[in-house]
C-alpha cells in the first residue's frame, strides 16, 4: 500500500479526485447538510472518519485519516452554494468518452457566469429545487473554456455505477437520464455553478506526495530528534561578522535566536510569535541570514574552500560595495555615475535610494556561489502582501551589513496595488518592454514564450512570494531551480494539507512561523471541524512537543493590555519592549473608564436579524456610539486621525455599529473609525480598540465566541487602549472570559453600565473614574456641560478629514 501511494502520477491522482467527486449525488450531500451535529457526528465515525493526531505510523495512517476530511470540507463548500436562481441553459455541441470520464462541449448564453478551471457544476433537466427535484442531474467540472464554449467532464462508467449500493438507485437513475441528455447534440439543460475546487485539488496532491519527500518521517512524527534516513546530515551555516554584528543589533534575544535557529539547517524550525513580538521583523532577519550565509566547514576551511564559498574582500573592496549600496551615505551620486556595472553568478538586487531620491535598482558583483533559493507563503493574499510591502519598504541585510532590495517576484492573484511593481504580471510586461523585439511586446507573443519569461523571472529571484494554494500551480513546475527553503508566515491559520503544498517542490529546510493561539484556519464543514480538521501543522507539532521558538519580547501594547494576554495563553512569558509603557501612554488614561484595559458589562440583548445569518446586539451598539461621541469631545484628536478601531465576532453586529456611526457621525466615518470583525482585523493593529461581544441571553450561551482564540486577536489588536463591552452574567460561564472578566475586577477597571448610558458620561460620573493626581482641562469640563450638542457634530457630513482639528466643532 505504501509504495502504491508514493509511485502514483499527479495525473493519476487528479483524474482519482475528479472520479470520486462526480459520483456524488447533489441530492444526498443536501440532505446529509440539514442533520444535527451529533447526527454527522455518529455518521462520520459509522462511515469510519477518524480524528486528526499528533503523530502517524506510516503514510496509509496519515492519508486514511485526512482524505475522508477533505473530503467533507468539500461537501460543505458544495452545500454554500444554495441559491437556485443562478442556473442557466446551455446546449450539447459534441461529446466524447474518456476513460471512466465523458467530456462534453457545450455553449452557454451570454450571461452566463465566468468559470474557470476546476468550477464544480451543477447539470440538470430542469430546473434544481430541492422542493421539485428534477428526474434527471450530475455534477461535472470545468477543463477549460473558450470565448463561446465550456468544455466539461462528467463521470461515465457503468462499472463505477454498479459499485453504487441499493441506496443510491434513484441517483442511478438520475444520472442515467442525464447523460442522455448529454449524448443528444443541441439538447439543452441548466447548469449551476457551485464552486471552485483549484485549492483542494492541489491539497489533495500535495496529500499525497509527502511520501516522496525527504522529511516525510519527521512530518508523519512530529518528533523533534527523529533522523530520516533519507535526510543528508548538514553541519551548520554561518553568516559573516559583520552581518551577525547588525542582526544582533537589530533583533532582541528571543527573535535573533530563533534566526540562528534556522542557521542550523535543522529540517523544521517553529517560531511562535505572540502579537506585537516582531514575527514579520524576524523573517527579515532569517531572510538575511538565509541568503548571506555558507557552510561552516567553507568559511573554516582551507584556500581551497574558501575559492568554493563565499570571495573574500578587501578593505577597499568593501568600501566600494558599501558606497554603491549605499549612495545616500557618502556623498555620490552613483545611480548616474555608473549604469555598467554587471552581475556575476546570477546574484543581484536593487537598493534602497533614502531621502527625495527615487528609487533606483542597483546590480552589484558577488562571487558567491551559494546564494539559497527561498519561497515564502502565507495562507492569504492579504498576509502575504503584508510581508512583501515590508520586504519592499525596509529592505534585507547583505553579508556586509548594508541594507538592499532583493530581487523578488509575487506570484497569484490579486495583488494589493502597493506591491503590484513587483508582481509576475508587471515583471512580464516589463521583460517583454525590454526586448529587442519590443514591437511586438506581450501580445506577440505565443504561450510558450510567456511560460519561458515567468520560468526566467521565478529562477533569477532571490525570494520568490506566492500564497500557500497558488504554489501548487503549473508556473512552478515550469522552473529550473529549486527551492531550498521555504517560509510559511501565519502557519497556524493553515490546515495542515494546504500548508504541504508548498513543500512538494522538495526544499531541504522549511520554516512555520505563526501563533496558535491567533486565529485559526477557516474550515466549513462542522464534521471535518469536530474531527479536527482546522489544526494546522503547527499546533499538531508543538502538541506533539516539537520545539517552538518563542518570540517574548512585545512593542505593541501597553503593559496592562499585554498583562491578560500573557497570563492566559502565552504562561506569562512576555515581557514589554524598551520604552513601551511611554510610547503607549495616553491623556485619556486619566480616567479608570478610558483604559488602558476594561470592561463595561452591559445586560443587553442579542437577537437574530432577518437573515438568520449572523447576531447583534443594539443596545451594545447604543453604548459604543455614546462612547464614542463622549470620548470625541474629550479628547478630539480622536476624531481627526485614524486610530480607533470597533471590532466585533460578528459580522451582523459590524454592519449595525457601521449603519448607526453614519447615521450619528456622518458618511466620512469609516475614514475615521475602523469597524471591522475580528477576523479582519487579524494581523492589524490600533491606537484605541472597542470591542463588542455581542452574546447576551438567559441561556448563556456565547457560540463561538467562546474560541479563545478570537478573544486574544480582538484585545491585542489595541496599542494604548482596548475596551470590551459585553455582558459579564452570560461570557463568565467561559473559563477564559471568566478570567478575563475577574482581571478587570481586578484591576479596578470592571463598569457596570445600565440605561440611559448618556448618564454614565456625565461629568460628575466620569470624576469617580479620576485617577489620583490627574485633572481634566476646565475647557472640556465648560464643553461637557453643555449637554444637548447634536450627536452628528464630531463628524459633519461633507467635512474633509483635513479640516477637522483642535475641536472647534464644539466651541
Amino acid at each position: 500500500m505504501e509504495k502504491d501511494i508514493h509511485a502514483i502520477s499527479e495525473a493519476a491522482l487528479v483524474e482519482r479526485f475528479r472520479k470520486n467527486i462526480l459520483t456524488w449525488d447533489y441530492l444526498r450531500i443536501s440532505e446529509e447538510s440539514k442533520m444535527s451535529n451529533d447526527a454527522k457526528k455518529k455518521k462520520a465515525i459509522a462511515i469510519g472518519i477518524k480524528a486528526v493526531k499528533n503523530t502517524y505510523r506510516n503514510m496509509e495512517d496519515y492519508v486514511g485519516v485526512f482524505e475522508p476530511l477533505l473530503f467533507e470540507e468539500i461537501k460543505s463548500q458544495i452545500n454554500q452554494s444554495k441559491d437556485d436562481r443562478n442556473a442557466n441553459k446551455a446546449a450539447v455541441i459534441s461529446w466524447e468518452e474518456l476513460n471512466d470520464f465523458r467530456q462534453v462541449s457545450v455553449v452557454v448564453d451570454e450571461n452566463f457566469p465566468s468559470v474557470s478551471e476546476n468550477d464544480l457544476l451543477l447539470l440538470s433537466g430542469e430546473k434544481f429545487s430541492l422542493d421539485n427535484v428534477p428526474d434527471a442531474y450530475v455534477f461535472a467540472m470545468v477543463q477549460y473554456r473558450t470565448k463561446q464554449t465550456i468544455e466539461l467532464l462528467t463521470f461515465s462508467n457503468d462499472d463505477g455505477k454498479k459499485q453504487l449500493d441499493e441506496s443510491e438507485v434513484k441517483f442511478c437513475k438520475r444520472l442515467s437520464n442525464m447523460q442522455k441528455i448529454l449524448e443528444k447534440k443541441q439538447s439543452t439543460f441548466y447548469i449551476r455553478k457551485l464552486c471552485n475546487l483549484s485549492t483542494i485539488i492541489r491539497e489533495y496532491v500535495a496529500l499525497h506526495y509527502l511520501g516522496s519527500l525527504p522529511f516525510k518521517n519527521l512530518i508523519l512524527s512530529a518528533m523533534d530528534k527523529v533522523k530520516d534516513r533519507n535526510m543528508k546530515d548538514e553541519t551548520a551555516w554561518n553568516v559573516s561578522r559583520d552581518l551577525m554584528e547588525v542582526l544582533e543589533d537589530d533583533h532582541n534575544e528571543s527573535q535573533l535566536s530563533a534566526i540562528k535557529a534556522g542557521l542550523s539547517r535543522k529540517p523544521f524550525v517553529l517560531i511562535q510569535g505572540p502579537p506585537g513580538t516582531g514575527k514579520t521583523k524576524t523573517i527579515l532577519g532569517l531572510l538575511s541570514a538565509l541568503l548571506h550565509s555558507v557552510p561552516e566547514r567553507v568559511q573554516s576551511g582551507n584556500e581551497s574552500g574558501l575559492k568554493r564559498g563565499l570571495h573574500v574582500y578587501s578593505m577597499e573592496e568593501r568600501k566600494n560595495h558599501s558606497i554603491k549600496s549605499s549612495p545616500w551615505f557618502y556623498g555620490h551620486n552613483q545611480r548616474y555615475a555608473d549604469e555598467r556595472i554587471k552581475f556575476i553568478n546570477g546574484y543581484h538586487g536593487s537598493f534602497p535610494i533614502g531621502g527625495i531620491i527615487p528609487r533606483k535598482p542597483y546590480v552589484i558583483n558577488c562571487n558567491r556561489k551559494n546564494r539559497v533559493h527561498v519561497l515564502v507563503c502565507a495562507p492569504s493574499n492579504s498576509a502575504l502582501d503584508e510581508i512583501i510591502l515590508r520586504v519592499m519598504r525596509t529592505g534585507i541585510y547583505n553579508e556586509f551589513g548594508d541594507i538592499y532590495s532583493p530581487k523578488i517576484v509575487r506570484i497569484g492573484l490579486k495583488p494589493h496595488h502597493s506591491v503590484k511593481s513587483v508582481s509576475m504580471d508587471y515583471l512580464v510586461e516589463q521583460k517583454c518592454a525590454n526586448m529587442h523585439n519590443s514591437s511586438t511586446g506581450k501580445e506577440g507573443l505565443n504561450g510558450m514564450d510567456l511560460d519561458r519569461i515567468r520560468s526566467s523571472i521565478i529562477d533569477e529571484s532571490s525570494i520568490v512570494f506566492s500564497t500557500l494554494s497558488f504554489s501548487g500551480s503549473s508556473i512552478f513546475s515550469q522552473t529550473n531551480r529549486a527551492f531550498d527553503v521555504v517560509i510559511i508566515d501565519e502557519a497556524a491559520q493553515a490546515v495542515e494539507t494546504a500548508t504541504l503544498v508548498p513543500l512538494a517542490h522538495g526544499c531541504k529546510q522549511v520554516f512555520l512561523v505563526g501563533d496558535p493561539f491567533q486565529l485559526p484556519a477557516t474550515v466549513i464543514s462542522t464534521t471535518a471541524q469536530v474531527f479536527g480538521y482546522g489544526t494546522s501543522l503547527f499546533k499538531r507539532f508543538q502538541n506533539a512537543g516539537y520545539h517552538i521558538h518563542m518570540l517574548k519580547t512585545q512593542y505593541r501594547m501597553h503593559p496592562k493590555i499585554r498583562s491578560f494576554p500573557s497570563k492566559e495563553f502565552y504562561s506569562d512569558s512576555l515581557i514589554d519592549g524598551k520604552g513601551v509603557l511611554h510610547l503607549t501612554k495616553r491623556k485619556w488614561h486619566s480616567y479608570r473608564c478610558f483604559g488602558p484595559f476594561c470592561f463595561f458589562d452591559i445586560d443587553g440583548v442579542e437577537s437574530v436579524p432577518s437573515d438568520g445569518v449572523s447576531l447583534m446586539n443594539k443596545d451594545e451598539v447604543d453604548f459604543i456610539v455614546e462612547m464614542y461621541y463622549n470620548l470625541s469631545v474629550l479628547y478630539p484628536e480622536l476624531k481627526s486621525s485614524t486610530e480607533m478601531a470597533v471590532i466585533s465576532p460578528y459580522s451582523h453586529q459590524v454592519t449595525v455599529l457601521k449603519e448607526n456611526f453614519q447615521e450619528n457621525f456622518g458618511p466620512c466615518f469609516n475614514q475615521i473609525v475602523d469597524i471591522n470583525t475580528v477576523d479582519g482585523f487579524q494581523g492589524r493593529e490600533r491606537d484605541f480598540a472597542i470591542f463588542s461581544c455581542v452574546r447576551s441571553n438567559s441561556d448563556k450561551v456565547i457560540g463561538f465566541v467562546s474560541d479563545f482564540r478570537r478573544m486574544n486577536v480582538g484585545i491585542t489588536r489595541a496599542k494604548s487602549s482596548v475596551l470590551v463591552v459585553g455582558s459579564a452574567s452570560t461570557l463568565m460561564h467561559d473559563k477564559h472570559w471568566e478570567n478575563l472578566i475577574n482581571f478587570a475586577k481586578t484591576e479596578d477597571s470592571f463598569f457596570q453600565v445600565s440605561k440611559p448610558y448618556k448618564s454614565f458620561f456625565d461629568i460628575q460620573n466620569l470624576n469617580k473614574f479620576k485617577r489620583e493626581g490627574d485633572k481634566v482641562s476646565v475647557v472640556v469640563d465648560e464643553v461637557l456641560e453643555l449637554g444637548d450638542l447634536p450627536i452628528n457634530d464630531p463628524i459633519q457630513d461633507g467635512m474633509e478629514i483635513d479640516d477637522m482639528d483642535g475641536g472647534g466643532d464644539y466651541e
